[in-house]
């Protein structure tokens, strides 16, 4: 159950330490935010981490096996990356990818 805003509480009355977390979240989510994590310590990652999940999502379904250094610059990731990300389409051997040999070219 949601506690309201009892006090009537605004920036001004916060602590000066508590007063720039309400600025960007507002009040009354400083207050959600302490009645649920209020007296523990939490991490708040950077926002590249919030967004790594959507962002190699993005990357696996616009791998096309050639276009490796576009996504590695319109994503800011590294080309290894970009391989880790796509690896199940890579080994199943669905991509072309410039300069790997398949071990029917050297059985060929």
């Amino acid at each position: 159950m949601e506690k309201k805003n009892t006090y009537e509480l605004t920036l001004d009355d916060l602590q000066e330490q508590h007063r720039e977390y309400a600025e960007v979240i507002g009040v009354d989510n400083l207050l959600k935010l302490s009645d649920t994590f209020g007296g523990t310590s939490i991490y708040i990652p950077q926002r590249k981490e919030l967004e790594k999940n959507k962002v190699y999502s993005r990357i696996h379904k616009e791998f096309d096996g050639s276009n490796l250094q576009e996504l590695t610059q319109k994503y800011g990731v590294s080309k290894s990356t970009v391989y880790k990300i796509v690896s199940d389409k890579v080994g199943r051997g669905a991509w072309n990818i410039p300069g790997q040999m398949s071990i029917m070219d050297l059985l060929g």
